[in-house]
């Protein structure tokens, strides 16, 4: 198991990422991308400029001994629709350029819950292909079941999440496809995790670290499509208990990145904030994480 970091958050570039990475002794580090234009075929390439620089990237990495552990792509996948089934296909083209120059062997994505017949069809036909091209670069994509950015700070009347047998029929119908497991967004949703990861856990390869805290005053008041009940807070500052949590990882034998995440809304307010979290939320899971 490795312990990662997101840096996306620190305002840095590549480079700097990997080397906080190393001074706080982690062995690697992941990186988000928010949705951009690829511009046609040719702009899905890598320019000489690009090739270049990620290169040296991928030997600061060996360098420094730091994985890149995953590219993670912000953008919202609708399955059902084809415009945004064709863009994200040209998103995935260029970061899998990006993800082979940097050795880095994952990708993960968001995926939209719908309720329309068809559906897992719909899921199945966008993304298996996808899927099936990445594996051919040895690149796995993995599926993010956290909440997707532009639903943070929602209530439950303007979305739904992706309800854990939605991820069994997806991953079953895309055998090849990996799931990137956010635990805060099982607590707030009242799914057992302990209980549910002997099942799961083969097909988890990237897990987000970030903790809880769920208001019961708010559920029992106004119920579960009322005003927002939860909110992300830094690891060990929620609900999660990481100690049995990182125990059941190790007892299935779990060999995936174990992913520092930063999306407190209070914590992320200021670089002093981020650091104290980096700091806190290491100190809490390195030894944890030990073998």
């Amino acid at each position: 198991m490795r312990l990662c970091y997101d840096a996306t958050r620190f305002g840095s570039g590549l480079q700097e990422a990997v080397e906080i990475a190393a001074e706080k002794g982690l062995s690697a580090c992941e990186y988000s991308f928010d949705s951009f234009e690829t511009g046609g075929k040719s702009a899905k390439k890598l320019s000489a400029d690009e090739t270049e620089h990620l290169k040296s990237v991928a030997d600061f990495c060996k360098e420094k001994d730091v994985e890149m552990a995953c590219l993670r792509l912000n953008t919202l996948l609708v399955a059902s629709d084809k415009k945004s089934v064709r863009s994200f296909n040209s998103m995935i083209d260029k970061l899998a350029s990006v993800a082979d120059a940097l050795h880095c062997k994952r990708i993960v994505f968001y995926l939209l819950a719908e309720s329309a017949d068809g559906w897992m069809d719909s899921i199945e036909s966008a993304v298996g292909p996808i899927v099936e091209k990445l594996n051919k670069q040895g690149i796995r994509l993995l599926m993010s079941t956290g909440t997707p950015a532009p639903f943070r700070g929602r209530s439950l009347k303007n979305w739904r999440p992706l309800e854990p047998q939605e991820w069994r029929e997806i991953i079953a119908r895309i055998q090849e496809l990996s799931l990137s497991l956010s635990i805060a967004d099982c607590v707030w949703q009242g799914i057992d995790y302990l209980r549910m990861l002997p099942n799961l856990v083969q097909v988890v390869d990237h897990v987000e670290a970030q903790d809880v805290e769920v208001i019961r005053q708010i559920i029992s008041d106004n119920g579960y499509f009322g005003p927002l009940f939860w909110r992300y807070k830094i690891v060990g500052k929620g609900q999660v208990d990481w100690g049995q949590f990182v125990e059941a990882l190790k007892l299935y034998d779990y060999s995936g990145s174990l992913s520092i995440q930063f999306n407190d809304e209070f914590t992320s307010e200021n670089e002093q904030g981020l650091w104290d979290a980096l700091e806190s939320g290491t100190k809490l899971l390195a030894p944890l994480v030990k073998y």
